[in-house]
């Protein structure tokens, strides 16, 4: 009896695998409010290259430049609701969500691109990735 219950077990598991190596792509939608040919757009188009050639088949990265999706006032709002995946909104709108975020607005806090790139891989750096995890918005 319990032979054949393993049996069942093991075809089911075996569709599902099945099932999940045909499945649809994840579709991601990437909005963003400046052109294409910005650095933050050209950011966006290159996540879009990377992401689809290393998950050939399984994400589909649809890039929302111009404000074409949602615009400068809304975006956040969407990405809270789940109307979009991925944003590259500046930091000043992650102030209302993580007051600590305010600390790359002081002036002259940094004597080069070096140093904030040093803030930004320690631990007090990485801290602010997860400082708005409460609003399921990860840095």
């Amino acid at each position: 009896m319990l032979s054949n219950k393993l049996k069942a077990l093991a075809c089911a598991l075996s569709f599902t695998v099945a099932g999940l190596v045909h499945a649809d792509p994840v579709t991601i939608k990437f909005a963003h409010v400046v052109a294409d040919n910005t650095p933050k757009g050209q950011g966006a188009l290159l996540f879009k290259k990377l992401a689809e050639e290393r998950l050939p088949g399984k994400v589909k990265v649809e890039v929302y430049p111009n404000s074409s999706l949602f615009g400068d006032g809304k975006e956040m709002e969407a990405l809270l609701l789940g109307d979009v995946h991925m944003l590259a909104p500046s930091l000043a709108k992650f102030e209302h969500y993580a007051k600590a975020i305010q600390i790359f607005d002081l002036p002259f806090l940094f004597d080069d691109l070096a140093a904030a790139d040093r803030f930004q891989s320690s631990p007090q750096g990485r801290a602010l990735l997860t400082a708005m995890e409460d609003k399921n918005i990860t840095g």
